[in-house]
């Protein structure tokens, strides 16, 4: 893995995940398939999209995140989560790691 700075979000299989650390990433991904490994996609905090090479991958679209965040705050027990719109990925950042 190419992972060069934390915190990210690692997003696979329609979940997301707030990564402060190595040690946090290395938990997250112990359960995940091969394919999912693959096919997972980390944001850093200046919005890169790439794969857990390294390799960079196409952004998704802040609908998309929208609902990813929105799922993971319901998962988590948050009410109200309709209001939420991500016009940032700050916003991603933020919202994700309340769910540490």
């Amino acid at each position: 893995m190419t992972i060069k700075s934390y915190p990210l979000v690692l997003i696979f299989d329609q979940s997301i995940e707030y990564i402060e650390s190595e040690e946090d990433l290395q938990e997250s991904l112990f359960y995940l398939t091969e394919t999912q490994t693959k096919t997972a996609t980390c944001i850093d905090l200046e919005g890169c999209f790439s794969g857990l090479n390294g390799q960079k991958k196409a952004a998704f679209s802040y609908e998309f995140l929208t609902l990813l965040v929105q799922q993971k705050l319901v998962d988590e027990g948050q009410c109200c989560t309709a209001k939420i719109q991500i016009t940032e990925i700050e916003q991603v950042f933020s919202l994700i790691k309340e769910t540490v």
